[in-house]
């Protein structure tokens, strides 16, 4: 059975940070969340990490990248859109950043809003958490930029709204 939710993250040189970020990430979600990890080209023990943790976390997909430097963080980002199975897409969970339990909650509430407001195909913001339908983002991809691809994300996003 394919997974509702598709984490999505991406991951460069983050071994120092990478195992208790996951683990805060992965600890809290249940069979409906895949995890999809974008590593892009990391030259430490990134991957070494990853795949020691997935033997603990089997909905844990790891996507090992040659570097190319023609490839920004932007598409490093579409790339695991691309590769999620869910019909969601949570995004900007970093391989930095310490997450506290509320994943599940805050789909529960985009989902209120979904049929509250009767809309589809939104992207709801939280803090450092976004989530969308995965059709929606690949209509609208990340630009092929290092920094502020999400905030032109948004824009353009926000530019559709009727």
């Amino acid at each position: 059975m394919n997974p509702l939710y598709s984490i999505c993250i991406s991951n460069y040189n983050m071994s120092s940070t990478i195992e208790e970020s996951l683990s805060s990430i992965l600890s809290q979600l249940n069979n409906n969340f895949e995890v999809i990890i974008v590593d892009d080209g990391s030259k430490d023990n990134s991957l070494e990490i990853l795949y020691q943790m997935k033997k603990k976390y089997p909905f844990l997909s790891i996507i090992p990248l040659e570097r190319d430097n023609r490839r920004k963080l932007g598409e490093t980002r579409n790339v695991s859109v691309r590769a999620a199975s869910g019909k969601y897409v949570l995004l900007h969970l970093d391989a930095d950043d310490i997450w506290d339990p509320y994943i599940i909650t805050f789909t529960k509430i985009y989902h209120d809003l979904e049929t509250r407001l009767e809309i589809k195909d939104f992207m709801l913001s939280g803090d450092q958490i976004q989530m969308a339908t995965k059709k929606l983002i690949l209509d609208n991809p990340y630009p092929n930029i290092y920094y502020v691809e999400d905030r032109i994300l948004w824009n353009n996003l926000s530019v559709k709204i009727k």
